[in-house]
């Protein structure tokens, strides 16, 4: 059921000729559809008139027949005047480009904000008392600029870490602190979205060796750090952040794939590279190794056989391809390339296994330098929860709160344990964590996680409470930061969502009093905005640090960092004015303590289907003590 919503706004009518089978047209009003209905049999030549009034009063539709076996074509006209667009029409507008026009307001909000934080700065051009985690990484940056190598220089290997789109700063950020604890002479240069590429961190040795004008110097840098592949490597596969390394070989974009010919229209050319399927990814890589565009290093690095298989990650879309034909055709591109080199493919116990990573346009190859995925199997030794965050992105978190040795991390939405659990992996057990959680199974099972990685209860508790009821058992001024994956609501109905969001401001509320003062609050959360505007509310307890989009499966949450305000700014402010007026004015004692009382219940308020089913409950009360007649 529908209305023609680019309708609205105007006053002519829309004609519709059916072409072809007979189908049943229905419309029904949007206030009474039960009895304000009809239904008509649209024969072949049928002409249909539907005055504006029935795009804004009805909504009509053609159901589903499995009876009818012919084809169906539908004409519809309209009137249109020239250069004016409807309120309909103007809404599809905002609907078509709410992303774009969304993207604008962030950008003029970050230019905003660079202006106005440029004076905040210390001599390392950091303000500490703000900074957040993967501050200092900058994603503008050419990897071609930086690196001035190839991809076929084996002094020069690039190593390119994958992690979750969006979470690239705080990979990087890792990366960087990993690198420079390495014993070499020379530097590294790390980059976050090197080539554009979302999702992927690369690092390789700084640009000064390669561009020395002295050979001989040249040569000795190279020697120097001959073992600088292996210690680096040693590093990287350390990293908490990152699901995936490889040395990196090749990338490219599938409009490369695209014919030349093809038209510079962005839909023509976004449908030709949808059409691209797997035969034609084979032709193309293919071509790309044999024109000495593209080399797979690692499989000819010894003299002797050695055995492959591709592995294949797909985000985005839409492709006319699956992972596993990729997987079959670029295989096949470089199991025919390298065959006279001794290479053959083998999909169990093989010496490479190089990975065709698509994200969706652009295309990155790589030798995996891991096994498995760095992010899988830290934790959840006895209990699993259903939803529980990746442990990557809990490591990330727990950056971004500026936790320490000694210092105490509270998640009251615990689940299972993961970012406790994380944390006490992070610090050796040098952290107490506290963690609450509503479900009594849940808790019991985070408990023994927590028992079965070694750690008592003197470092790490779990209480089975609702996170309303912090203050129960989390004294003031205790914690040193709150990490938590708050509640998504996904698969909840419009009363669930109505108590997240005063879940969301309870909780906000009572964190302020159990924080210390420029104590920090980590969250993970699917209705970001929601979650903002509830801060904004707050805005004389807490500062907004940062707030960062991330993708995880196919989800989009955002990772918001908040600081407690040591006082309520705002608070304090209207105090200081009512304290001020006050000797302006005369009035009551009732009048003074209306204008000065600040008490609130943090209690939830309940909401329309709460109070109904009260309502409801008190009359089946009253009915069952009434006598009956009988």
């Amino acid at each position: 059921w529908h209305s023609d919503r680019e309708e609205i706004g105007r006053t002519t009518p829309i004609a519709s000729i059916s072409l072809g089978a007979t189908r049943n047209f229905q419309l029904r009003s949007k206030a009474n559809g039960m009895k304000d209905r009809i239904e008509l049999s649209v024969k072949n030549g049928s002409l249909v008139v539907m005055e504006n009034r029935c795009q804004e009063e009805y909504v009509h539709c053609l159901p589903k027949d499995g009876s009818v076996l012919e084809g169906r074509i539908n004409l519809t006209f309209r009137c249109k005047s020239e250069g004016k667009q409807s309120e309909g029409e103007k809404e599809h507008e905002r609907r078509d480009f709410w992303l774009q026009d969304l993207q604008k307001e962030v950008d003029k909000v970050d230019a905003q904000t660079r202006e106005g934080s440029q004076h905040r700065v210390d001599d390392d051009g950091c303000d500490l008392s703000t900074y957040v985690f993967g501050d200092n990484i900058d994603t503008n940056v050419d990897l071609f600029d930086t690196h001035n190598i190839t991809a076929n220089d084996d002094q020069g290997a690039i190593y390119m870490m994958s992690t979750n789109i969006g979470s690239e700063i705080y990979c990087a950020a890792e990366v960087t602190e990993a690198v420079n604890h390495v014993d070499i002479t020379h530097d590294w240069n790390v980059v976050a979205r090197p080539f554009g590429i979302a999702g992927y961190v690369s690092c390789s040795l700084s640009t000064d060796i390669h561009e020395s004008d002295d050979e001989d110097s040249h040569h000795e840098c190279l020697s120097d750090n001959s073992s600088a592949g292996p210690q680096l490597e040693s590093k990287l596969l350390q990293l908490r952040s990152v699901h995936n390394i490889i040395q990196y070989h090749d990338h490219f974009n599938l409009q490369d794939i695209v014919p030349t010919t093809a038209t510079d229209e962005d839909a023509d050319i976004k449908k030709q590279i949808q059409a691209i399927d797997g035969e034609a990814l084979y032709q193309f890589y293919k071509r790309r190794l044999m024109d000495g565009t593209a080399s797979i290093s690692t499989l000819t690095s010894t003299n002797e056989p050695s055995t492959f298989r591709v592995t294949c990650g797909r985000i985005g879309g839409p492709h006319s391809f699956q992972s596993t034909q990729v997987e079959f055709e670029v295989g096949g591109a470089i199991a025919e390339f390298y065959e006279s080199r001794g290479v053959t493919p083998k999909m169990t116990n093989y010496d490479r296994n190089i990975r065709v990573d698509i994200l969706h346009t652009d295309v990155i190859v790589g030798t995996q330098i891991n096994v498995d995925d760095l992010s899988k199997g830290r934790h959840f030794i006895k209990f699993r929860n259903p939803v529980t965050i990746k442990t990557n992105l809990a490591y990330c978190m727990i950056r971004c709160a500026g936790l320490t040795p000694g210092q105490t991390v509270l998640d009251p939405f615990c689940g299972s344990g993961t970012i406790l659990l994380e944390a006490l992996e992070m610090f050796e057990k040098q952290v107490k964590c506290i963690g609450l959680e509503v479900n009594k199974r849940a808790a019991r099972g985070a408990t023994e996680n927590a028992e079965a990685e070694g750690v008592g209860e003197d470092r790490c508790v779990i209480h089975a409470c609702d996170a309303r009821n912090l203050r129960r058992f989390v004294g003031d001024e205790s914690v040193d930061c709150i990490v938590s994956n708050l509640p998504w609501g996904v698969m909840t109905g419009e009363k669930n969502v109505n108590d997240l969001q005063t879940l969301y401001e309870i909780f906000l509320r009572l964190s302020w009093y159990v924080l210390k003062p420029n104590g920090r609050i980590v969250l993970l959360v699917l209705r970001g905005l929601q979650l903002t505007r509830i801060l904004r509310k707050l805005g004389g307890r807490y500062r907004i640090l940062r707030c960062q989009v991330i993708r995880t499966t196919n989800n989009l949450p955002c990772l918001i960092v908040v600081e407690k305000l040591p006082v309520d700014i705002l608070n304090l402010d209207i105090k200081r004015q009512l304290a001020n007026m006050s000797s302006y004015v005369n009035f009551s004692s009732e009048m003074y303590h209306a204008i000065h009382n600040e008490s609130i219940s943090d209690q939830a308020t309940p909401s329309r289907q709460d109070m109904k089913d009260e309502r409801l409950e008190k009359d089946r009360q009253k009915i069952g003590r009434v006598q009956p007649d009988w």
